[in-house]
């Protein structure tokens, strides 16, 4: 475990999510993932304002109308900002929240790098977070059990969504989606369950959200007293709160319909999320693990380049498939072509290379 992860896990003492405990009991103990990757995207109308330079690009400002009804009002239009490259686009990865991001700024310069390579990006702001707050949450700390199934389960909606809206209203030739931690997890999630290619790139996720509250320095995020209620057993609301939250693995799923185009990345020295969390969703996908020799905090300061590079890889590998598909005659100098191409990747292995720019 990194050291940057303990005392990350001293400084996340509170508030404490859960103050008003289980909240809506027939939602928490209802809601499945499964059922809502079987729909079809939902079709959105999103509201763009006008462009304006930032970060190298074009940024403009979206809504939407949330296609998850049963969140609450505060909550119910989606915050989207739009970062696209002033020379063509490549592709558009949605970028998902980790945990307390709110806002859009960190992912914003996150992604800034990519437009180099005609990468852009879809910024989504969680539901329950920022704009979309309840007035009595403090800060990131969702007040029930239900909250924090609302809000995963809007922003597998949503994620689905624009992964769409995308393709079809940017004109993005392929697009992806990638997140961290949390952001990473569900990133995992939304990317499984679309009908088409995307470039998958979950970073330092878990399998499961439950690994976080049993093991790491989070465990005692929850309120945990609250949940227990009268009863006191603090314990036996852990493994009720765990068994529920298991229900969200990403194996519930099944794996994306194009894992070449999947990467994830670890984070070797994680503290937070357990790092055989990584290896279950790279097994379960047959998709290359590439590891970063870091914690959950460390990487984030020290790493975020070797992020970028997975992320440009994944999408260089939606182009190659599509160049592998596409129609010529037995013979010919593009079968020819495709044919040493296949072979330089069997030698290469299965990572690939980004430019240094991107570091």
């Amino acid at each position: 475990m990194h050291v940057l992860d303990v005392l990350f896990g001293l400084t996340a003492a509170g508030p404490h999510f859960f103050a008003d405990g289980w909240g809506d009991r027939r939602l928490v103990a209802k809601l499945r993932p499964l059922p809502l990757a079987r729909r079809a995207p939902a079709r959105i109308d999103v509201s763009l304002g006008p462009p304006r330079g930032a970060h190298g690009g074009t940024l403009r400002d979206g809504c939407f109308r949330s296609p998850e009804s049963r969140l609450p009002g505060c909550a119910r239009a989606a915050r989207i900002q739009v970062l696209l490259p002033a020379g063509p686009l490549r592709g558009v990865a949605v970028h998902l929240a980790a945990s307390g991001d709110q806002g859009f700024a960190m992912r914003l310069r996150f992604a800034a790098p990519l437009l180099a390579q005609g990468i852009g990006a879809v910024v989504l702001e969680n539901a329950f977070y920022g704009a979309r707050r309840p007035e009595r949450q403090a800060r990131h700390a969702v007040r029930s059990v239900s909250d924090l199934y609302l809000m995963g389960a809007a922003t597998f909606q949503e994620g689905r969504a624009l992964l769409a809206w995308a393709r079809e209203a940017l004109g993005a030739p392929r697009v992806g989606v990638t997140g961290y931690s949390m952001g990473g997890q569900l990133a995992a999630m939304v990317g499984a369950s679309m009908p088409f290619p995307v470039a998958t790139v979950p970073l330092a996720p878990s399998c499961s959200p439950d690994s976080v509250l049993l093991s790491g320095v989070l465990r005692d995020v929850p309120d945990w007293a609250a949940l227990a209620g009268r009863a006191a057993d603090r314990e036996a609301a852990r493994r009720k709160l765990c068994a529920g939250l298991s229900r969200f693995s990403v194996c519930a799923l099944p794996p994306p319909v194009a894992p070449g185009a999947a990467i994830v990345v670890g984070t070797a020295a994680d503290g937070v999320v357990p790092p055989a969390e990584m290896a279950r969703i790279a097994a379960h996908w047959g998709c290359e693990l590439r590891w970063l020799p870091a914690g959950h905090v460390s990487a984030v300061l020290r790493h975020q380049g070797a992020m970028r590079e997975a992320i440009l890889d994944a999408f260089l590998r939606l182009e190659a498939a599509e160049r592998e598909l596409s129609p010529a005659a037995p013979g010919s100098a593009g079968s020819a072509r495709r044919a040493s191409s296949r072979a330089r990747s069997r030698r290469a292995g299965p990572r690939g290379r980004a430019p240094s720019r991107l570091r």
